[in-house]
């Protein structure tokens, strides 16, 4: 094992004794979180957060800039439009990365 880095033996030293898994109880605790209600909660939030944030952020650099007269609504639309774009990337990111890290058992259990 001489070209194996010491994280790599603290992660499957780790993994090999057990320290990181869940119980089932925690198990299914994430499961019912990450169920089509904890997903369609976690998509719509962060797309209307994009779609108002988004929005506000460009506009405000515009006006600290003084470039705030070429802003129509249609440009406040079509910018909303790719920042609700932009948190249902985030959103489907996030899932993703949650469902690994549950299926690794490398979620924080429950007290």
């Amino acid at each position: 094992m001489p070209n194996r880095s010491r994280l790599v033996l603290e992660c499957d030293f780790l993994l090999q004794s057990g320290l990181m898994a869940l119980s089932p109880q925690d198990k299914a605790y994430y499961e019912d979180k990450l169920g089509w209600k904890g997903c369609l909660y976690l998509i719509a939030s962060t797309v209307v957060i994009g779609a108002v944030a988004w929005p506000l952020l460009l506009y405000t650099q515009d006006w600290t800039t003084r470039q705030e007269g070429s802003w129509t609504l249609n440009t406040a639309l079509e910018v909303s439009m790719s920042g609700a774009a932009l948190g249902m990337l985030v959103s489907s990111l996030m899932y993703l990365v949650f469902r690994v890290l549950l299926m690794q058992g490398w979620l924080p259990r429950r007290r």
